[in-house]
């Protein structure tokens, strides 16, 4: 991928990828997704922002950050949580990309939260599980959508190491679109470096996409100055760095035929933050766990809580996480991993937890289904 002239290519490693396909059974599992979002979607951009708290987008702060609140005019909810048992970055992350939660049966088994250096280049999400984990990104790219990672924190190369052209799996899937499943790999320190390198990419596409998005700023300014919530803050001030760095992102989109009225968007968090002070480990406290889920399939979609679209999902009380085995799941940011999938009309991720049974919906239910 070419950085355009208004960002500094000195910023990024890109991987152009050889594509690859994970070892899938994929086609052969019975899944029929419910209709839930235009089937015009050929470009998702899933987006967490690392550390955001749900207060910080609604009013009155929602009105400082317009792009915020355009992405809250869709399917939502400002209830989501985090993995069951643990709200720190790493294994949040994993389970955004592969629908696992951390442990039990489906679990991607990560719970490593520093920097896996390239000198262990041999440690991947594989090798620490004992068996391969398909992603979002394996079922993507064997279909023949071009994906890409970017993000903030050098940790997560984890992703590139483990689905690269070493460590992915072989596409079996005919035509054979090579074993690197992450055709794109962008690392920048800073969120409109990143947001306007997704921009471009979007407009330079010629594939259908998808993209994960990793925006650091509000967790950085979280450890570094707490999690400050009123205005003024250095915390709210990240905030408004990454609302800047939606605006590239739908600017792009804004501007592109091929792009508009085509393009979904899914924005999620890791964690919240706060407890203890400028951290997020622990796991009782509601400030930590509780974490935003939105859904944007463009512009004149109505605002709706995905939490009544979905009455199969666990509405939980403030203070509870949910269990992780509970027949009943919250919408948990897991969940982005497989809605990426069925808003591109991909079955969802072998192997998977979150969404595999019961997808997201994005819309109600017919009168007749809910009789």
């Amino acid at each position: 991928m070419q950085i355009r002239s208004g960002y500094a290519a000195a910023m990024f490693a890109a991987l152009p990828v050889v594509t690859l396909a994970a070892a899938l059974a994929l086609l052969s599992r019975a899944h029929t997704p419910p209709l839930t979002a235009p089937s015009t979607i050929e470009h998702v951009v899933v987006i967490s922002v690392d550390g955001l708290r749900p207060e910080m987008i609604l009013p009155p702060r929602l009105a400082g950050l317009p792009n915020f609140a355009r992405l809250l005019q869709g399917p939502h909810t400002l209830d989501a949580r985090t993995d069951a048992q643990i709200t720190v970055t790493m294994p949040n992350h994993v389970s955004m990309v592969t629908g696992r939660p951390m442990f039990g049966p489906y679990g991607h088994n990560w719970t490593y939260n520093d920097i896996v250096s390239a000198a262990n280049a041999e440690i991947t999400l594989h090798t620490n599980k004992g068996a391969y984990i398909t992603s979002m990104f394996d079922v993507a790219h064997d279909a023949g959508i071009s994906t890409s990672i970017a993000f903030n924190k050098t940790k997560f190369w984890l992703f590139e190491q483990s689905y690269g052209w070493v460590a992915g799996a072989p596409d079996t899937t005919p035509p054979d679109n090579g074993q690197a499943k992450i055709d794109v790999v962008l690392f920048a320190e800073h969120t409109n470096d990143i947001s306007g390198a997704i921009a471009d990419r979007l407009r330079r596409q010629t594939k259908r996409s998808l993209d994960f998005v990793h925006l650091g700023a509000p967790d950085i300014a979280g450890h570094s100055y707490d999690w400050n919530i009123e205005a003024g803050s250095r915390y709210c001030a990240s905030v408004t760095e990454v609302d800047h760095g939606l605006g590239l992102i739908l600017e792009a989109i804004d501007g592109d035929a091929e792009l508009r009225g085509h393009t979904a968007i899914i924005l999620t968090s890791d964690h919240g933050g706060g407890m203890p002070r400028k951290t997020h480990t622990d796991l009782s406290c509601p400030i930590n766990f509780h974490i935003p889920f939105l859904v944007w399939l463009g512009d004149g979609v109505a605002p709706s809580d995905l939490l009544d679209l979905n009455p199969d999902r666990a509405r939980l009380g403030r203070d509870e996480i949910g269990e992780r085995d509970a027949q009943s799941q919250p919408i948990r940011n897991g969940d982005a991993a497989n809605l990426a999938l069925e808003l591109l009309g991909l079955p969802p991720i072998p192997g998977s937890f979150y969404g595999f049974k019961s997808p997201l919906r994005l819309a109600p239910l017919p009168a007749t289904a809910r009789n």
